[in-house]
């Protein structure tokens, strides 16, 4: 349960086009994606699921539309965070 509210949460730190990314930004996007895919089958109803995917093109609108000192700061703390997360996750 705490990975899908985390998962939720993270899915506004989302980008479109990758390539004009900073590579925090594409490596944070690839944590929140594995996360997301790690959330267990049949654990979603339909309207979560659904609402997990529109997070998450909302925030790849959000950051694709920051500059990019602004994207790479925002993916920097979406990493920070994770990290202390998963920290958090380890510890139980």
């Amino acid at each position: 349960m705490k990975k899908l509210l985390l998962s939720v949460a993270l899915l506004g730190f989302s980008a479109i086009s990758m390539a004009d990314l900073p590579e925090s930004c594409k490596t944070y996007f690839d944590k929140v994606d594995g996360l997301v895919k790690a959330i267990p089958e049949g654990s979603l109803t339909k309207q979560q699921s659904d609402m997990i995917k529109q997070n998450l093109e909302m925030g790849k609108q959000q950051i694709s539309s920051l500059s990019a000192d602004n994207q790479d700061s925002a993916c920097k703390q979406g990493l920070d965070l994770l990290k202390q997360v998963e920290a958090s996750l380890l510890k139980k």
